[in-house]
């Protein structure tokens, strides 16, 4: 969770946008009298195309990589969480067995255990409100030059394989101030309406640090190697018995980055116990790139692999 407030705030701006794409589509076809598309792009990252009727509906059978609602959800490996208040929600009743009163409603027990109202409105505000706070991992370089030198080639090198397509290196936060709660939270969850006043912290100053860097206009570049899209990583990649959420079962929300190396095992069922192996899993999509890292000459490989091992936690 290092650095997801960062995460959810680009997520909304990316809905924003999309849904602001949308809306001008609906104005323009109903000026019109005719149908009107429009590509669907935010931070450079484009999630295919809607065409919008005269009528005011909405043909969205070309979006690609997020929901027909344009809402961008950036947590889960589906990528079907929208919030880490709708995450923490789901997380509290479903791993650790106690019930916010959000959720299920004051004066209420419903696992019958004998107590009700086992998480407030606050204590929610306040669990969100740590994990947006915790500090972005910022990339380590190894105290050997050789190694630093290893991992400069590398960088380069997973730019020429097109692995940045996907894992985009960086992606700019318009603004770091994070406000809880969120305006994409879904029923059951806190909402913007529900209270008097949102909270509001700027992610560059609260928490315990290190703070990315604020540029002089207000902007974050956001290092997370991520597009927050969905994508098809073929059949190695398909292994989930069940859909969740109606997210098909062989894509997948394009994995951050930073932080990585000091998570193994890798992939989402943990069957990669290397990086290369990892990266030897990806398919479908990431097929040419995968097989542009195999074609590679053993010492570019260890390139690439030294410049990964740069993206962990900082501790």
């Amino acid at each position: 969770m290092f650095g997801s407030g960062f995460i959810e705030l680009l997520a909304r701006e990316m809905t924003v946008d999309l849904q602001a794409v949308r809306a001008a589509a609906i104005a323009a076809a109903g000026l019109s009298g005719h149908d009107e598309s429009r590509d669907l792009v935010s931070k450079g990252i484009a999630f295919g195309r809607i065409t919008a009727h005269a009528n005011a509906t909405v043909d969205t059978t070309q979006v690609v990589g997020v929901d027909g609602d344009l809402v961008v959800r950036p947590f889960h490996q589906k990528g079907v969480v929208v919030s880490l208040r709708e995450f923490s929600n789901n997380a509290m009743n479903h791993h650790h067995g106690m019930q916010p009163t959000e959720r299920f409603g004051l004066g209420l027990d419903p696992d019958g255990d004998g107590i009700a109202n086992e998480l407030t409105t606050g204590d929610m505000t306040a669990v969100t409100l740590f994990q947006a706070t915790l500090p972005a991992p910022i990339p380590v370089q190894p105290a050997n030059l050789v190694q630093r030198l290893a991992a400069s080639s590398g960088r380069s090198l997973f730019g020429l394989l097109g692995c940045a397509t996907c894992h985009v290196p960086s992606l700019r936060l318009n603004s770091p101030v994070f406000t809880e709660p969120s305006p994409f939270n879904p029923a059951g969850n806190l909402r913007p309406a529900d209270v008097t006043q949102v909270l509001s912290v700027d992610l560059t100053a609260a928490g315990p640090g290190p703070h990315l860097p604020k540029a002089a206009d207000g902007h974050v570049d956001v290092p997370a190697f991520t597009d927050l899209k969905r994508h098809d990583m073929g059949p190695a990649l398909d292994t989930e018995a069940l859909v969740q959420a109606g997210v098909p079962t062989r894509l997948w929300l394009t994995k951050k980055l930073w932080g990585f190396a000091s998570e193994p095992p890798f992939m989402h069922h943990g069957r990669a116990t290397t990086i290369t192996e990892a990266i030897l899993m990806h398919g479908g999509e990431a097929q040419p790139s995968r097989d542009a890292f195999a074609a590679l000459s053993p010492a570019d490989r260890s390139y690439v692999i030294e410049f990964l091992k740069t993206l962990r936690d900082p501790e």
